[in-house]
């Protein structure tokens, strides 16, 4: 795909809610009903982007696309990953190049990655790190990360096909393949999902619940000179916010104490041990950084200077009075 296709098919995707959408989506929505009825829960498995980050993709002009290397190897390993499928269940497999759209709702949409034995189920192809090998179950079952799970019903709910197998490479030498039945009751909420999404909040430009600071930083990421008047309850959260800094910083102010006599206790050892020989702390010397002088650049090339520099996002700093 050359960077013109590349920009298309980024351009494509504010059309319609796809699967690595509906995870994200899922998830803003089980946290947020969670906080309200003051519960907690925990996903399973991690997402690179929230509900927000959907909302604010979908209804902006900007043509962005999120990169790093989890991103870039996951996509450079789809085919080995495809490979090993075929080569371990003796399924052929193929690459569906089409979006293909829910026949009652086109913004529900689904970029599958390969087709598998003559098109009668889908292969979803994906790597993990090691430390995300706890997220997946028995190898056979479908017990694997919650948006993934939430991505090939979705899938299957798009496609009609009864299962989709998740072939998955963990920690570079681990390979698992996983396996999805079609649950249409599971399938029916998800497109509901979907669907409620788009209506209320695409279509309206209306953001949804945030549920992290950076969510709040994307939909106001720069204060107003305006006053709010706080309500009984937020006066309530202060009052504890503010006990709770309080005892932070006598903590604080006990860690740094103990800190401090410790590496006083060590002077220039590296290691400290107990009399059985384990270790108890670690005082190492790190290689030195090589630090970029932007001061002292500037101010000798300051021509050069202004024709690179580049305004950084503004921050806003939250503080308890």
């Amino acid at each position: 795909m050359n960077s013109l296709e590349r920009e298309n098919w980024l351009k494509e995707r504010k059309t319609y809610i796809g699967g690595s959408d509906i995870g994200a989506i899922v998830m803003g929505t089980v946290i947020a009903d969670c906080r309200e009825n003051g519960s907690t829960t925990e996903f399973n498995g991690k997402t690179y982007k929230t509900a927000v980050d959907v909302y604010l993709d979908k209804t902006s002009d900007e043509i962005k696309e999120i990169n790093s290397n989890a991103i870039y190897w996951g996509n450079a390993l789809e085919g080995p990953v495809a490979q090993a499928y075929s080569e371990r269940t003796v399924f052929a497999v193929e690459v569906e190049p089409n979006l293909l759209r829910h026949k009652e709702y086109p913004f529900v949409a689904a970029n599958i990655d390969r087709w598998a034995n003559g098109k009668n189920h889908i292969l979803e192809c994906k790597t993990a790190g090691f430390m995300m090998s706890k997220y997946w179950g028995a190898e056979g079952t479908d017990e694997i990360p919650d948006s993934y799970k939430c991505q090939v019903a979705y899938y299957s709910a798009i496609t009609g096909v009864p299962k989709v197998d998740i072939a998955v490479l963990i920690g570079g030498n681990d390979f698992r393949i996983y396996t999805y039945i079609k649950d249409e009751d599971f399938e029916n909420k998800l497109i509901q999902v979907a669907v409620n999404f788009w209506n209320n909040h695409i279509l309206t430009n209306t953001p949804p619940e945030a549920i992290s600071t950076n969510d709040f930083l994307a939909l106001h990421p720069k204060s107003q000179n305006i006053e709010v008047v706080a309500d009984e309850e937020i006066v309530k959260k202060w009052s504890a916010l503010k006990v709770l800094k309080e005892q932070e910083k006598d903590t604080s102010k006990t860690i740094n104490d103990y800190n401090f006599e410790i590496k006083k206790f060590m002077k220039d050892a590296g290691v400290l041990i107990d009399k059985e020989g384990h270790r108890l702390v670690t005082w190492n010397s790190s290689k030195p950084r090589i630090v970029f002088d932007s001061k002292k650049f500037q101010s000798e090339n300051a021509d050069l200077y202004i024709k690179y520099a580049k305004e950084g996002q503004a921050s806003r700093t939250f503080l308890i009075k």
